[in-house]
């Protein structure tokens, strides 16, 4: 097994469930990458951990849109990052820190 699938494997049911949901949502609107940060993506997380998202290659423009789109699917709180966004500091820190974990 992969570090990958290890790392979803141990999560709980539910955060598969939406993490799995909020791929195929962002695939559908043209994302091409999507990695999992924060304490999901570390083994970190807590009962009522929010579901950290970076995303690459989405359609530009449509950031908001895709976001609602997973607030409204996941009824779940979301962070969505746009890692082609080179004004977002936030993005560029992810990246050099190397703490992106690529499920999709």
């Amino acid at each position: 097994m992969n570090e990958i699938a290890n790392r979803m494997y141990q999560l709980p049911v539910k955060y598969n469930q939406k993490i799995s949901q909020a791929v195929q949502i962002l695939r559908e609107v043209g994302c091409t990458e999507v990695y999992l940060f924060g304490s999901l993506g570390t083994g970190n997380y807590h009962e009522g951990s929010d579901i950290d998202l970076a995303v690459r290659g989405c359609p530009k423009g449509k950031y908001f849109y895709v976001l609602g789109q997973l607030l409204d699917a996941l009824d779940y709180k979301v962070d969505l990052v746009d890692l082609d966004s080179k004004e977002n500091a936030f993005a560029q820190h992810l990246q050099n820190m190397g703490r992106l974990v690529k499920i999709a």
